[in-house]
């Protein structure tokens, strides 16, 4: 269900320790609609192919990784014809959706996997999912949590929750399903993929509705935390600083504190170092306001 990071003991923010001479994986949301998030506004057509190119420049990915998508949603428009209630498309695009290109889950897949070879997580997913009702005037809203990401639809026949990752009941269309789902979801429980890491575990709560550019953010920040795990600092805050100009979150607050810490231990050149650092410290300094509100909270 998501991305992690590495380092040796169990990461708890006010008590971080790093060791990198081993690689202890720091579990992270790969994650995550102003045309999306949010509630999304359908009375203006959707430019679907500029989302799309959107997220696949992320991975610099041209439209061609993409080229099967127009077709695919040719054949649901042809669908929708015979599929008036939106309830009811929405269901046969979840299905149809998992069948063509949700094919292997993998915690570290690309939003461009999913066309190239059918992997995705949670994140790439749901920004796939949230194309397509977008697409199609279904109002909607992503909606991120801790080490998760989904989908609240609204439609004239209710509302409907996608879960991504679970293709035989990811479609939840009952109140007394969304909400038991939702409670779920607010525990903001981490479930170990790997008994063989530690796994960081967030100091706040996440629950919290994303916006089209914030879902582009998330997938910087995951590529930041996979550069991490590959113990190429110098690029994770790169990746970083990309995601942090498009989503002012408390998850990246706390990633910076990690790589920061990181940063002043490793063998990095000097001025390289020196450049990182000063980066992380300029980001850290700009959400001082987002770590601000949440203490207010």
């Amino acid at each position: 269900m998501t991305h992690i990071i590495e380092t040796l003991p169990l990461l708890i923010f006010g008590n971080i320790s790093l060791t990198l001479k081993r690689l202890v994986y720091f579990y992270l949301l790969l994650i995550s609609c102003t045309g999306f998030g949010q509630g999304v506004d359908c009375s203006a057509p959707p430019s679907t192919e500029g989302y799309l190119n959107t997220f696949l420049s992320v991975d610099q990915q041209g439209a061609s990784a993409g080229s099967s998508f127009s077709a695919f949603l040719n054949k649901l428009e042809k669908k929708q014809l015979s599929l008036t209630q939106q309830g009811d498309f929405t269901r046969y695009i979840f299905t149809k959706t998992h069948q063509y290109y949700l094919k292997k889950y993998e915690d570290h897949a690309s939003f461009s996997a999913l066309f190239n070879k059918g992997s995705y997580n949670c994140l790439t997913g749901t920004i796939l999912y949230s194309l397509i009702l977008n697409h199609f005037h279904i109002a909607h809203e992503v909606i991120e949590t801790n080490y998760h990401i989904f989908i609240l639809a609204e439609t004239n026949q209710g509302k409907i929750l996608l879960e991504t990752t679970d293709p035989l009941h990811g479609f939840v269309d009952t109140p007394s399903g969304i909400e038991k789902r939702i409670s779920a979801y607010k525990k903001n429980t981490l479930y170990a993929s790997n008994s063989k890491f530690n796994y960081y575990q967030f100091n706040t709560d996440l629950f919290n509705s994303v916006s089209i550019e914030e879902l582009r953010g998330l997938l910087f920040y995951n590529k930041a935390v996979d550069s991490y795990n590959h113990q190429n600092l110098q690029e994770s805050v790169q990746y970083l600083t990309k995601a942090h100009t498009l989503y002012s979150s408390s998850r990246i607050d706390e990633f910076s504190q990690i790589i920061l810490l990181a940063l002043q231990q490793s063998a990095l050149e000097n001025a390289i170092k020196v450049e990182c650092i000063k980066t992380v410290l300029s980001i850290r300094n700009e959400l001082l306001p987002v770590v601000a509100s949440l203490g207010k909270n």
